[in-house]
């Protein structure tokens, strides 16, 4: 990833690769945290339409993974 990456970028694959059960929680906050807060950045920016369709795909992915999070590390169990 390059330096000039969106934050929420960076903290959105941060949660999606993380296999450490005691930091994937905080990751998963910390890119949703980060989405959210761009999103709220771009409201008035109609320009900036394709970013704001990749936020609101990467907020679902988030969600997912949030409601199936219970299940993180059970398949080698």
């Amino acid at each position: 990833m390059s330096i000039a990456e969106p934050r929420w970028r960076r903290l959105f694959a941060a949660a999606l690769t993380e296999v450490d059960t005691e930091k994937f929680t905080a990751r998963l906050t910390a890119a949703d945290d980060a989405v959210f807060y761009r999103l709220l950045e771009l409201e008035d920016r109609p320009d900036m339409g394709e970013e704001r369709t990749e936020l609101e795909e990467a907020l679902e992915d988030l969600r997912l993974l949030r409601s199936n999070c219970h299940m993180f590390g059970k398949e080698s169990q």
